[in-house]
């Protein structure tokens, strides 16, 4: 990277990929600014959020506002809900000239711009960050019992809606991978599966900062526990209020490095509506590790 040239990267992930972690090592790149999910708080709590036909998302969304209406974060994050249209978070977030950053990196969920893959921001490079169904919806489905307990209501995973997309977060992650190679916006994007980032970090994250055109630095293996870093990032106002009462970035935010995580547990073990999710995601998260960044890469 020239030292005069800013970098633009957008990690397009699923949840409960490391994902935010990923964010907080990307945190300790010098003269970097971190946004976080601005796509996916449009896609689930803006005003052109992805509802369902039951409307069972709107009055999930009505109760998530009421309940962190009180909350006060201390700083403002970024951006207000009310405010969070494709068009605002495209124009006046993603594509806003951040004069002083030599990096602007971005954490976002596929689901969030796959179905309006017009509204992709210039000027930036595209990676991808996958994670095996079986470690990512045995995760999701604790999310959402909290999400439901905070909400005083039951929020299952089987139900497809804002919060489980369509297809499942991989289908709409490959979507937008053959989107961005068809369209040569991105001809050969970067794929990390979570599991090789926590085997062997340093390696993955200087491929990953090669390839994206960021200096890399041994900084980037451990950072501070605790949420400090976060009143640096721009993020939905109502996000973080979310993980206030919801606990969702709760194990990111206490983390300080990236270590390995178990192995998946077996499919026969899993609760059916995890195997419902795992089955129909599997396809796709095999397409796509079969074209990972692989550790014995030179």
């Amino acid at each position: 990277m020239a030292d005069d040239k800013q970098v633009r990267v957008i990690l397009w992930c699923i949840p409960r990929t490391v994902s935010t972690a990923f964010a907080k090592s990307m945190s300790n790149l010098d003269d970097v600014q971190i946004i976080n999910e601005p796509y996916v708080s449009a896609y689930t709590i803006g005003p052109e959020m992805i509802t369902q036909p039951e409307n069972l998302e709107k009055e999930t969304q009505i109760l998530f506002v009421a309940k962190t209406s009180e909350i006060d974060l201390g700083f403002h994050p970024g951006w207000e809900t009310n405010k969070a249209t494709y068009a605002y978070i495209k124009e006046n977030i993603l594509e806003a000239e951040y004069r002083d950053k030599r990096v602007v990196f971005v954490k976002d969920m596929s689901h969030g711009i796959a179905w309006k893959l017009n509204m992709l921001p210039e000027g930036y490079r595209h990676a991808f960050l996958i994670r095996n169904p079986v470690k990512v919806f045995t995760s999701w489905k604790t999310v959402l019992e909290k999400i439901g307990n905070a909400l005083s209501t039951v929020y299952p995973l089987a139900n497809k809606g804002s919060l489980l997309p369509e297809y499942y977060g991989f289908g709409e992650s490959f979507q937008l991978y053959e989107h961005l190679v068809k369209t040569g916006i991105e001809p050969n994007p970067v794929i990390i599966d979570s599991d090789d980032l926590l085997e062997n970090p340093e390696f993955i994250l200087r491929k990953f900062c090669k390839r994206t055109g960021i200096q890399y630095k041994d900084e980037l293996l451990s950072w501070n526990a605790g949420d400090s870093v976060v009143k640096k990032w721009k993020s939905s106002e109502l996000l973080m209020k979310g993980n206030q009462l919801c606990g969702y970035y709760e194990d990111a935010f206490a983390s300080q490095n990236f270590y390995k995580s178990p192995p998946p547990a077996d499919r026969a073990d899993l609760p059916e509506d995890v195997k419902i999710c795992v089955d129909a995601s599997m396809p796709y998260y095999e397409k796509m590790y079969a074209l990972r960044l692989r550790q014995e890469e030179q």
